[in-house]
């Protein structure tokens, strides 16, 4: 059938439409017959770094290729070329005619033009993408490479508490490979007793979105592959994902620190010890004293419940509660008379004196202070400041009943001991007013429902 003017007119609108869209597209367009380029748009142009009209008619597919990739190109012109295949889609790296190296995403098919056979094809310029690819690749390995070459070890947990990273060192502190460890619960890592209350806390976080250990560091205990528990140190960070939010964990075995402060203090605490029975060669009352109430501080500490640490320290704290008194004359600390007002003011010096010793020594707990402020009173009467309430810190307020305690119920070169019941009665009497209601319930406790007696005895 014949076109009329009117369809030939058509045609030609729609092919001026059709090159006006090829050569404004960002995307290379090219059409190869006989090896050579008889269209290229002024996108693919650029791509290589010619113009249209130095390629067009000059140039065939393998002038533009790298060498290593001609093969490649030669064997993928040849499959459609013959029928083999009708299209293809590969990536080929392009020499411009600068020299550098530019990656083409090909998508070509074997076409028909002027009754012969030729491709047509689209080209993409991925080399910024593959190099962004490149270069995160490069960033995930620097990455790994610095979590692997950690001593630490790095735990990632998705939202349902899975672990999805697991560092070298996470290894070889858990004692699980990588394939044993991801995609297992976190919860391998913990001790059984805990995992109940772990899995409880964390489905109320992801519910409440309220994380309280995310970026703090805490102490915890772990459990390794054999079944051994150590302590350890670990601090979280948290960051969302599209599938819900993604958890870090750099996890510290302290097991050695633990061990060493363990024997630090044991010796610290020999060494405290040992310090307050020499006492006892120049005043063995004071001496003996110290001992007797670091037990009763220490019994008192323990029934409030105090962590154990607490408890440490207001032990030694009490050893050394009274060092302040090598100030003073021995003649005064065992005249079997009562002291003069001068003689009681130089003794009262002592918890200045303590604390001046004491507070150079730098102890982890607030021992300087203890000697300080062990004659402080809740009302304000007691001595050297005439600190009130919760200005006296609770190591001290402990100590300053167990001080009363023993003083009162032993036997001194000025008077004899006083009943037990009696000096009991005499705190219960000044709880609230002189002394902290709770030490003082605690101590009555010991004494009335637990029989709580001295060890050290006096033989004076």
């Amino acid at each position: 059938m014949r076109k009329t003017g009117t369809q030939l007119e058509g045609i030609d609108d729609l092919n001026r439409v059709f090159r006006t869209l090829v050569e404004s597209s960002p995307i290379g367009a090219y059409l190869v017959q006989d090896n050579k380029f008889v269209y290229v748009n002024r996108a693919f142009a650029e791509m290589m770094g010619y113009t249209p009209e130095e390629i067009t008619g000059n140039l065939g597919p393998l002038d533009l290729v790298h060498p290593e990739d001609k093969e490649l190109v030669a064997r993928k012109m040849e499959e459609r070329l013959a029928g083999k295949v009708e299209e293809t889609h590969y990536v080929v790296r392009g020499i411009r005619k600068d020299g550098k190296i530019v990656y083409g995403e090909i998508f070509g098919r074997r076409i028909d033009f002027r009754g012969k056979p030729a491709l047509f094809g689209t080209v993409v310029d991925i080399t910024e993408k593959l190099q962004l690819i490149d270069s995160l690749r490069e960033s995930e390995a620097l990455f790994r490479a610095i979590l692997d070459a950690a001593p630490d070890a790095i735990v990632t947990v998705n939202a349902r508490a899975e672990i999805i990273g697991w560092s070298k060192g996470a290894e070889r502190i858990f004692g699980y490979s990588t394939e044993e460890a991801r995609g297992n619960p976190l919860w391998i890592i913990m001790p059984p007793r805990f995992r109940r209350q772990f899995a409880a806390e964390f489905q109320r976080a992801l519910e409440t979105g309220e994380y309280k250990h995310v970026g703090h560091l805490k102490e915890i205990l772990c459990l390794r592959k054999d079944g051994t528990e150590f302590p350890a140190e670990i601090s979280i960070s948290k960051w969302e994902t599209k599938e819900g939010p993604c958890f870090v964990g750099i996890v510290r075995d302290i097991t050695e620190r633990k061990e060493a402060l363990w024997r630090w203090r044991k010796f610290l605490q020999k060494l405290v010890k040992s310090l307050s029975k020499a006492f006892q060669v120049r005043d063995p009352y004071t001496g003996r004293h110290q001992l007797r109430v670091a037990e009763l501080c220490k019994a008192i500490a323990e029934e409030m419940g105090l962590p154990q640490d607490v408890v440490e320290g207001i032990y030694i704290g009490a050893l050394l509660h009274d060092v302040g008194k090598l100030a003073v004359p021995a003649e005064i600390l065992s005249k079997p008379a009562k002291l003069t007002p001068a003689e009681r003011a130089l003794v009262e010096r002592h918890t200045e004196v303590g604390y001046e010793i004491l507070k150079e020594a730098d102890f982890p707990w607030p021992v300087a202070e203890m000697a300080l402020q062990h004659h402080e009173r809740l009302d304000g009467s007691g001595y050297p400041q005439g600190l009130k309430g919760d200005q006296i810190i609770l190591e001290a307020r402990i100590l300053a009943v167990a001080d009363v305690v023993e003083s009162m119920s032993s036997r001194r070169p000025y008077r004899a001991a006083i009943s037990l019941e009696e000096t009991l009665r005499e705190i219960e009497r000044g709880k609230g007013t002189l002394y902290d209601p709770r030490v003082v319930e605690a101590c009555l406790r010991l004494f009335r429902e637990k029989g709580f007696r001295f060890q050290t005895q006096y033989d004076l």
